[in-house]
C-alpha cells in the first residue's frame, strides 16, 4: 500500500510537549526498523523542526531516507521559523508538491 505520513508538529499527540517529543521519537524509531515504510513523510507547520541541524531525530530520519523513503519539508514553514538554511535532511517541497502527494496515496497518515 501507497501511503504518506504527514508530521505537523514536534511531538506526538497533544498534552505535555517532552512526552509528546519523546513519543514522537520513539515512533520515528519503530518506523525506521519496520518493514511497512511510508513512500514519502512530509513536514509541516512546526514539524519543520525535526528535519534540522538540532533535531535528536536526524539519524533515524536519514534511515529512512537510506530505506527508499522520500522527506519533504514544507517551503514556506521553514522559511516562517528562519530554518531553511539548518535542513540536514531530506528536501524543500512547497504545497503543490504535498497537494499531489496527499491525492495520489492511498492513504495519508497524520500525527503531529
Amino acid at each position: 500500500m501507497n501511503y504518506v505520513l504527514l508530521i505537523s508538529g514536534k511531538g506526538f499527540g497533544k498534552g505535555e510537549a517532552v512526552l509528546g517529543e519523546k513519543l514522537m521519537y520513539s515512533y520515528l524509531y519503530s518506523l525506521s526498523e519496520g518493514d511497512n515504510l511510508p513512500s514519502h513523510i512530509l513536514f509541516l507547520n512546526e514539524g519543520v523542526k525535526l528535519v534540522t541541524e538540532e533535531a535528536p531525530v536526524l539519524h533515524t530520519l536519514k534511515t529512512l531516507v537510506e530505506k527508499g523513503v522520500t522527506l519533504y519539508a514544507c517551503g514556506i514553514c521553514l522559511d516562517y521559523y528562519n530554518l531553511k538554511d539548518q535542513v540536514k535532511v531530506g528536501e524543500i517541497g512547497n504545497m503543490y508538491l504535498n497537494m499531489d502527494l496527499m491525492a495520489q496515496a492511498d492513504k495519508v497518515i497524520t500525527i503531529g
